[in-house]
């Protein structure tokens, strides 16, 4: 039997403690993004088709002739507005009276009564 082959000597390391992993990080909130497009040196110039110009307002019916009542000058004294009395309203009819029903309760007990309970 051969000799074994001599092996050299692993070298022992000790192993340094591996780094505790960081906490996972918040996934991203996500965000609405737009497609714009990118600004133009010289900003757009809207178009405006050529509206035809209204027709002319109807030309404006003449004025209403106003006619000036005259007015006497007032008096030094105003006049005393006279009023006839009218006669009294007569009185309404007198209403029958209105029917009510009495109920007929029953005194109050001196002693409420007592339950009876039927044995079978």
């Amino acid at each position: 039997m051969p000799a074994p082959a001599e092996e050299p000597p692993v070298p022992s390391v000790e192993a340094e403690p591996l780094p505790e992993p960081e906490p996972a990080a918040e996934p991203p909130v996500p965000t609405l993004e737009l497609d714009l497009p990118p600004p133009a040196e010289d900003p757009p110039v809207p178009s405006v088709e050529a509206e035809p110009l209204p027709e002319p307002e109807p030309a404006a019916e003449p004025p209403v002739p106003r006619v000036e009542l005259e007015v006497p000058p007032p008096a030094e004294e105003p006049p005393v507005p006279s009023v006839e009395a009218e006669p009294d309203p007569e009185p309404p009819a007198e209403e029958p009276p209105v029917p009510t029903v009495e109920f007929d309760v029953p005194p109050p007990a001196e002693l409420p009564p007592v339950p009876t309970v039927e044995l079978l």
